[in-house]
């Protein structure tokens, strides 16, 4: 299919078709004239990169989401959050202007500027577009946090599930759930991948297992690990009330019937996992190595019983999205935002 033709049927000009082209969205062949011979795969890539492009996103956050197809989610929800960053700024820069406009005379010049009172210097904090509601955040959460059971097709039934369970962890997280978002959309899309491919591979292999022996074996080396990085404990301690007892007790609320209902691999992943944790809570050979978490972990460790003890976190913590994060990292980005 010729350039002029997918034009007339994507609504796109000759220039924006060559530009996607040049940028390597799309590697249409040549014919022997030398002109590029589209296929119906180059028109549909096209007319996703045009939807995508009607949402403004940006053609470098294009190219990451054909890099990363299952991140989707992840990069509207990102570009959402980024566009609410700058109509709260936008919102205090007017609010700025509004000031100064009551405070100057009708044949105020420039210099006047100088006369008024810095007082809105740093610009006024303004929360205009969190009042919006234009989508939730919760929604994204919890994809990420329950990534390794979303390979199934999600019927109207479903789709409801998936509603409540959003709800279930807004409710959950509460004021963290600020934190949380602010977080993740610091996260690169190399690392969201990562982190999303190990943590389903983690849960596959443990619904697909015969015997437990290997992963209770698992769990033991991941608190040997855990007890000797520094760099890891540091993570868990600043995430410990933040994110990390959120999330456990996300999965202790009412979202254990409604995934339950959603996934069938959920339903027989936490029901190995917590027959793991009771094996090893029965077993004395290896209390000292989770009793000395309490000590590496300065305390904020518990060891609770069945899925409600934090070993469940020590389990995933490996491949978790913050794992691979420096604690320095973390820290800049929990700085408050000026929006």
């Amino acid at each position: 299919m010729r350039v002029q033709e997918v034009c007339k049927k994507t609504g796109l000009s000759r220039k924006a078709v060559h530009f996607y082209i040049q940028e390597g969205l799309v590697r249409p062949a040549k014919n022997q004239n030398g002109y590029y011979d589209l296929s119906e795969a180059d028109v549909k890539t096209l007319e996703i990169i045009q939807r995508l492009r009607q949402l403004d996103l940006p053609i470098e956050v294009i190219h990451e989401a054909f890099r990363y197809p299952i991140s989707l989610n992840f990069f509207l929800h990102r570009h959402v959050y980024q566009r609410k960053q700058k109509i709260n700024e936008m919102a205090a820069q007017l609010e700025v202007i509004r000031y100064i406009l009551e405070r100057i005379p009708c044949n105020a010049t420039p210099d006047l500027l100088l006369k008024l009172p810095r007082q809105h210097d740093p610009l006024p904090p303004n929360h205009l577009a969190d009042s919006l509601g234009v989508v939730s955040d919760a929604r994204m959460i919890a994809i990420l946090l329950l990534a390794p059971f979303l390979d199934i097709e999600v019927d109207p039934y479903r789709q409801f599930l998936w509603d409540r369970i959003s709800s279930e962890l807004r409710l959950q997280f509460k004021e963290n759930l600020t934190v949380l978002q602010q977080l993740i959309y610091h996260l690169s899309a190399q690392q969201i991948q990562r982190s999303t491919a190990a943590q389903y591979a983690l849960f596959l292999r443990l619904s697909q297992g015969d015997s437990l022996e290997p992963f209770e074996a698992e769990l033991l080396n991941q608190c040997r690990l855990l007890n000797e990085d520094e760099q890891l404990q540091a993570v868990w301690v600043l995430l410990y009330e933040l994110i990390l007892r959120p999330t456990l007790e996300f999965y202790q609320s009412a979202l254990l019937g409604l995934m339950m209902e959603f996934s069938d691999r959920f339903t027989l992943c936490m029901r190995r996992l917590e027959a793991i944790l009771k094996n090893i809570q029965e077993d004395p050979a290896p209390l000292p190595l989770i009793e000395q978490l309490k000590t590496t972990l300065r305390g904020k460790f518990e060891l609770g019983q069945g899925l409600n003890s934090d070993l469940f976190l020590v389990y995933t913590f490996s491949c978790s999205l913050f794992s691979s994060c420096t604690v320095e990292q973390l820290q800049e980005w929990l700085k408050p935002s000026s929006y």
